[in-house]
């Protein structure tokens, strides 16, 4: 009954949703949204939310995948504090913000969390902007509706929480519970997602085309739940990490393939994986000599061995002969330039 039930709503929804999947902004394509957040929050929200553009060293090792010069969203949490997606910020050398009024103000990246993946952006003037109090994450229903806003545009766009779906992306990361909406929108890059007290509750980070699972493809957006950094927040204010040990990594981005294991799509130079001899067209086929069922699975079971720098075994299967391979994993944070400011 579940499945049927879900089945239809997806249905039904399809159509809506595509039409807001088109390469246009939310309020071309759907101008009349109606805004239903109080005066009082709406209010906070719209002036909170600003431009980020970054610009790395053409030389960082980031700059090949994600571009030098990128431009995104961030969300004003503090009294000189922004809060964004982590990608923008990744190696960068400089980070300038651009408010509702159209002032620049220069900022400072102050910490990339690679666990939630979202990025913080300290700014060296006063931004004079009213802060976003951060709502609860956690207790959103779902189905539920939500409110996003992104850089230059006009008005909230009305969406509706459907899931909360585990994602697992090549490049090892993982979230849990992220937060997916519909319809598709295309300004996600950072924007803030609201509820309906004003609160921010999630950022935003990806596009993708399944929302509520393989079995009923649909595009939609994935949002990053703001929980996932309030407990080490002053941590990452203070001194730009969490404390504790660091997530491990191998410098391995992978896919699942039909026919079982995950296939090696890259390797990043100079990581364990690269250390250890393994590269793009070999098989991920067990970790500890445990059959690896998917992604999630991996990065699980790769975190459940301990922090980075703890000592593993994979089996690759290269050119039809598989070997056991001894890594030791590591900080991802090493691997890649410090941004300026951190």
């Amino acid at each position: 009954m579940q499945h049927r039930f879900l089945t239809a709503l997806c249905t039904g929804l399809l159509s809506f949703t595509l039409a807001w999947a088109q390469p246009v902004t939310p309020l071309e394509a759907k101008p009349d949204v109606p805004i239903t957040l109080p005066p009082e929050p709406l209010q906070r929200v719209m002036q909170s939310v600003v431009t980020v553009q970054s610009r790395s060293d053409a030389q960082a090792s980031t700059s090949r995948t994600l571009g030098q010069r990128r431009e995104g969203t961030g969300v004003v949490i503090g009294p000189d504090l922004v809060l964004t997606i982590g990608y923008l910020l990744l190696e960068a050398e400089s980070v300038d913000l651009i408010d509702h009024q159209g002032r620049r103000i220069p900022g400072q990246v102050r910490a990339v969390d690679n666990l939630s993946g979202l990025g913080l952006i300290r700014t060296l003037i006063p931004l004079r902007l009213e802060s976003v109090p951060l709502g609860d994450s956690d207790t959103l229903p779902t189905p539920g509706k939500l409110w996003t806003l992104g850089q230059s545009e006009a008005a909230p766009t009305q969406l509706e929480l459907v899931s909360r779906k585990v994602f697992a992306g090549t490049w090892e990361y993982l979230l849990e519970a992220p937060l997916m909406t519909l319809p598709a929108v295309n300004n996600w890059s950072g924007a803030g997602l609201f509820d309906d007290q004003g609160h921010l509750v999630g950022i935003g980070s990806l596009l993708v085309q399944d929302v509520f699972g393989d079995q009923v493809p649909l595009p939609g957006n994935l949002f990053v739940p703001v929980n996932l950094v309030k407990d080490p927040l002053s941590d990452l204010v203070r001194s730009g990490k969490r404390t504790g040990p660091a997530t491990p990594w191998l410098g391995i981005t992978s896919q699942r393939l039909p026919s079982g294991g995950l296939a090696v799509l890259r390797v990043s130079p100079g990581s364990p994986a690269a250390q250890a001899g393994i590269a793009v067209g070999d098989t991920l086929i067990a970790l500890q000599g445990q059959i690896l069922q998917d992604l999630p699975d991996f990065y699980r079971r790769l975190r459940a061995l301990g922090p980075a720098g703890s000592r593993l075994t994979l089996t690759v299967r290269s050119q039809g002969q598989s070997r056991e391979v001894e890594l030791l994993s590591t900080d991802r944070a090493t691997a890649l330039k410090r941004p300026s400011g951190i």
